[in-house]
């Protein structure tokens, strides 16, 4: 029998993590992390002996030092948020990076200049990485209701997608991030949307398609077209996601929020699997929606997230105390939308054996293969993606097939996450 002494490696190395995320045992090899490394606080680095993606979303309101601070041996793929759209549906704080731009052009400033720079340095430290310039976000995408449906508009938005490119070499590709085709969720005090955009977003992913693929010929590189979806089936059921699928070359899913201060009852926000049957409130029922919907899995991305969202005044549920989506619940926490990032909790919440303290309780939900944290006095229930939901969550894209892992986003992880995510699809570490 042929051994993958890689893949062995790797397997001993999640072994150990495992052991000491439970609270006992010492390295299983010399050249290992130690036991304790998924929760280390530190950033490992990785070799990438798995062609799985590894991406996370970089914010240009955080520090461009975030960047620079990567070695690179641990991402694949970086998503830059946000680039938005001049003209119709425009944010008003957008106008100064409007002044001079046509209508569906990309709005600019001098930060997009300043990370493109750090990407730069960044790939000549790690040339494999790719970089993708995300448009749109929740409040930023009202202009592709105004866009997508026309030809014309298509055309001069893609237009301005290519001259970007060409401008920052820093970059990529394009990642449309439209939240959401046929309703906005009246994001910005403005419904939006009609049935025609669930064609109208097919339609824009082939004009993005084609222009790139000119943009390739000119430039001798090749570039992605990608997007973030929202995998929820009464939105997915909307959209031509079977034509879209083959202009895109990721497609990265956000199975997150599923539980937050806009549902009625607490519930784990970012689970592996449902807990109910037919829910698609979890990364498991979400995949089932995409590939219904027609999009191959290799395209698809598993989503993480590097934050948890909290609620107050929570009921307990009986007789089963792990299963908390569904509770009854008073308000959220902490702040309006409830969110807290993972840096915080593990600071806060977590000692370094994964367990919990200072009266939290750590909780495994072994239907949802989700963590949480309980305090039974408060009555404060908090969702989050442990390191060890994050190691499953790679494993289970390689085993279903699937591109890889990405997260939003990484100013809000202490570095036990981006580890995870390696770990799970099963990059090796790199020896000291």
């Amino acid at each position: 029998m042929r051994i993958n002494r890689a893949a062995l490696r790797v397997a001993m190395v999640v072994a150990g993590v495992l052991a000491g995320a439970s609270g006992g045992g010492a390295a299983v090899a010399a050249g290992d992390p130690p036991v304790s490394a998924l929760f280390s606080g530190h950033v490992m680095d990785f070799e990438r002996s798995s062609a799985k993606v590894v991406g996370v979303y970089v914010p240009n309101w955080e520090p461009v030092a975030l960047v620079d601070g990567l070695s690179g041996q641990n991402v694949t793929h970086l998503i830059y948020a946000f680039l938005h759209v001049c003209g119709p549906g425009q944010l008003e704080k957008d106008a100064p990076r409007c002044e001079g731009k046509g209508e569906q052009q990309l709005a600019e400033s001098a930060i997009d200049q300043t990370f493109d720079e750090a990407f730069q340095r960044l790939k000549k430290r790690a040339s494999h990485i790719k970089v993708l310039a995300s448009v749109g976000g929740w409040g930023g995408s009202d202009p592709f209701f105004h866009l997508a449906n026309d030809p014309a508009k298509r055309a001069r938005f893609a237009a301005s997608v290519a001259d970007f490119l060409r401008r920052h070499p820093g970059f990529d590709g394009i990642d449309i991030d439209w939240e959401h085709p046929t309703s906005n969720g009246s994001a910005n005090g403005v419904p939006l949307g009609a049935a025609a955009d669930g064609q109208g977003y097919a339609d824009l992913m082939q004009t993005l398609r084609k222009t790139v693929d000119t943009l390739s010929a000119e430039t001798g590189r090749p570039y992605l077209v990608t997007s973030a979806i929202n995998t929820t089936e009464s939105l997915v059921g909307k959209i031509n996601y079977r034509d879209a699928a083959k202009a895109m070359d990721l497609v990265f899913m956000m199975s997150y929020d599923y539980f937050g201060p806009w549902t009625p009852q607490a519930g784990h926000h970012t689970a592996l699997r449902s807990v109910g049957d037919g829910l698609d409130d979890s990364l498991a029922g979400g995949l089932k929606t995409m590939l219904a919907a027609g999009v191959p899995a290799a395209k698809l991305v598993a989503g993480v997230a590097m934050y948890g969202r909290g609620f107050t005044g929570v009921v307990p549920p009986s007789p089963k105390p792990t299963q908390f989506n569904g509770s009854k619940r008073d308000g959220v926490f902490a702040g309006a939308d409830g969110s807290v990032i993972y840096r915080d909790i593990a600071a806060r919440y977590l000692d370094k054996q994964g367990q919990g303290r200072s009266g939290y309780q750590v909780i495994y939900d072994p239907k949802g293969e989700a963590y949480a944290l309980w305090n039974p006095s408060t009555r404060f229930y908090l969702g989050y993606d442990d390191p060890r939901a994050v190691l499953r969550k790679g494993r289970f894209a390689v085993e279903q097939g699937l591109a890889g892992v990405f997260a939003w986003e990484l100013s809000q992880d202490n570095g036990d996450l981006l580890n995870a995510m390696n770990l799970g699809v099963g990059h090796v570490p790199r020896k000291p």
